[in-house]
């Protein structure tokens, strides 16, 4: 039998793995594409020293956070409770993250509002000190500044005030560096003091009691641009603001949801040949036949589904038709069940990233460089 016949004959052995690659600088491309979430990091770092110390980087892991700065995941929501803002997590093990590590500690005898997430930051207007903290919660830092001259301790026109957290660049990477805070009050007129501001191009846009043709709901413009305020008249279904939600619909143009019985109707502003704008409808989400509900909801009359937030960058609504609350993305209409609560809040969604890797983790170093208060007559 000739040699190659008998190396033919033998049984070959198994290929060998490809060794991992031993240069730092490919090690950090291939982390840098692990998933956002919470787990995807700290589980990498365990494997050796070697890989904990290039994750647990502060370079490595500010790269991290712009490389996937669109995809922040949704790690829960906050909602104001007397202790202080609490941290309801929404996410299944292994990136569950528990509340009391994001919750927020408010002194006791202070008076607080919380007005806001963005960006992985909180917005607080504490009213007895006359003071608004922006705070990263998963870092813990925090950066506070007085509010403009002309309000007294506990003033009562800042009980309704509204207020939104923004950054130069509405996709620039984080840390961010600098920030701008809205604040907007009336003396007449009663702003919407629950359901989430929302961001629609360089537009801010805030739900107002009794202005429209309905008398009862108009929506407040701050263009963040020239500064100026508009008011616009809404839909006549939209009944009240606690049933009604701004959206920030497809080609960042301006949308409303209202709730209407059993369903949802989202309306689009668009614009018209003459020059102006109109609410059209686009399209009316029936919950009953989308959501499992139990007979007992369905026989309840239509004050029993309310809107209770908004994930403004994933377009989706937070519903509760009784003590189940949903989650609905309004182009897909994919839902999902987050909780049961008997508790009627309202519940701001909170999109950051927490790697845990590292005490050493980034500080972020803010400068409320800009500051504007708007009064609305």
């Amino acid at each position: 039998m000739s040699e190659s016949s008998m190396c033919r004959g033998r049984p070959s052995s198994p290929a060998l793995a490809a060794p991992l690659p031993d240069n730092d600088d490919i090690l950090r491309e291939i982390f840098l594409r692990l998933p956002p979430f919470p787990s995807s990091l700290p589980r990498a770092s365990l494997v050796c020293k070697r890989w904990r110390r290039l994750l647990s980087d502060p370079r490595f892991l500010r790269r991290f956070r712009a490389f996937h700065h669109r995809q922040a995941p949704l790690l829960g929501f906050f909602i104001a409770y007397s202790g202080g803002p609490y941290f309801i997590p929404t996410l299944e093990p292994p990136d569950r993250i528990p509340s009391a590590r994001l919750s927020l500690d408010a002194p006791y005898h202070k008076a607080w509002t919380f007005l806001c997430c963005r960006h992985g930051l909180t917005l607080i207007l504490n009213r007895t000190d006359l003071e608004i903290t922006v705070c990263d919660p998963v870092t813990g830092d925090q950066r506070c500044s007085a509010i403009p001259p002309g309000f007294k301790r506990h003033d009562p026109r800042l009980v309704k005030c509204k207020g939104a957290l923004l950054c130069d660049d509405h996709a620039s990477r984080v840390p961010l560096e600098a920030f701008k805070v809205a604040l907007l009050w009336t003396d007449g007129l009663q702003l919407d003091t629950d359901l989430q501001i929302i961001l629609v191009k360089n537009s801010l846009y805030w739900l107002l009691h009794g202005f429209g043709n309905n008398g009862l709901i108009g929506v407040v413009e701050l263009d963040l641009d020239s500064k100026n305020l508009a008011v616009i008249d809404t839909p006549a279904h939209a009944l009240s603001s606690f049933h009604a939600q701004i959206l920030r619909m497809e080609d960042s143009r301006l949308g409303l949801a209202i709730s209407s019985e059993l369903s949802i109707q989202a309306w689009e502003r668009k614009a018209n040949f003459e020059g102006g704008a109109r609410w059209m409808l686009q399209k009316t989400i029936e919950l009953d036949k989308l959501l499992p509900l139990g007979p007992d909801i369905v026989m309840v009359s239509w004050t029993s589904v309310k809107i209770y937030g908004y994930d403004e960058d994933g377009n989706a609504i937070i519903v509760s038709p009784g003590h189940e609350f949903f989650m609905i993305q309004l182009k897909s209409l994919q839902f999902r069940k987050l909780f049961e609560s008997t508790n009627i809040t309202v519940y701001h969604p909170y999109k950051s990233f927490f790697t845990g890797v590292s005490s050493l983790s980034f500080t972020v170093s803010h400068c409320c460089n800009r500051f504007h208060m708007l009064k609305l007559e």
